[in-house]
């Protein structure tokens, strides 16, 4: 029996587009809050901060803007103002996060574009076939699918049900969720304690350090980066077992893992 039964997903940067996702209500948000609080909120400046590096269009390490929750990065946004973000505020700043920023553009791959370009029915099928295809190969080796993400487990059933991909997941949380924040382990537990399965049965992929470093604290059996999201080989090859190009590669690893390829 092949030792991975579970794959555990990120979800931004790893399923979805990061920057295509997320820069747009980064920069929104970002513009409520100079509108709110004037000099103190300098839009640049809540980016910046928030590892966002302008001029190469990249992230840093550990950025909080690319690994944190809504509720952090709002937390490191009021520290820079240098006071308290108060409800209303904050319910703006968490409406704006919580609207898609794009169409949902995969991590991997390109057949999207081709749909887009051809539309119509074509492009439904398109998108279809495009979201699923890496799925429908890894399900060729009896793996249980969770999502772990650190936006709200809403924003991640959202995205599930908009790429038709729902019932092929058997979990879904977020930073909302009560199982505690990457890199703690509390997701990872929660993971395996509703599909019936052992860390050590489970595979984390992620973008991040972050996601690697919970599924290293969880004793998973394998952690693998992919280089579609917001950090590069550089960022996350000391914390992984293995870095991949993006999710479309792991039918590959599995194969490997299992030592030898399905007939």
């Amino acid at each position: 029996m092949h030792p991975i039964r579970g794959i555990l997903f990120d979800k931004d940067g790893t399923l979805v587009d990061f920057n295509r996702t997320w820069l747009p209500p980064y920069r929104r948000a970002a513009a409520y809050l100079h509108a709110c609080f004037g000099e103190r909120a300098q839009p640049h400046e809540l980016l910046a901060r928030g590892g966002w590096i302008a001029e190469t269009e990249t992230w840093l390490p550990d950025a909080p803007l690319a690994s944190g929750c809504n509720q952090q990065i709002i937390a490191l946004w009021a520290d820079i103002i240098g006071q308290p973000i108060d409800a209303a505020v904050r319910r703006q700043i968490e409406a704006i996060f919580s609207v898609p920023a794009a169409a949902y553009v995969p991590a991997y791959g390109d057949g999207l574009a081709r749909g887009a370009a051809a539309g119509g029915a074509q492009w439904e099928r398109e998108r279809e076939r495009q979201w699923r295809a890496p799925f429908a190969e890894l399900r060729q080796y009896d793996v249980r699918f969770g999502l772990a993400t650190m936006d709200n487990q809403a924003n991640a059933y959202h995205l599930l049900r908009a790429v038709g991909l729902e019932a092929w997941f058997d979990f879904v949380c977020g930073a909302d969720s009560g199982y505690g924040v990457k890199p703690e382990v509390g997701m990872v537990a929660a993971f395996c304690a509703a599909c019936h399965l052992q860390a050590t049965q489970v595979m984390m992929v992620g973008d991040s350090p972050c996601d690697m470093r919970m599924g290293k604290n969880a004793g998973v059996a394998l952690t693998v980066g992919v280089l579609s999201g917001a950090h590069d080989a550089a960022a996350l090859a000391p914390e992984a077992d293995l870095v991949v190009a993006s999710i479309a590669d792991l039918s590959a690893v599995m194969r490997k893992k299992a030592g030898a390829s399905l007939t």
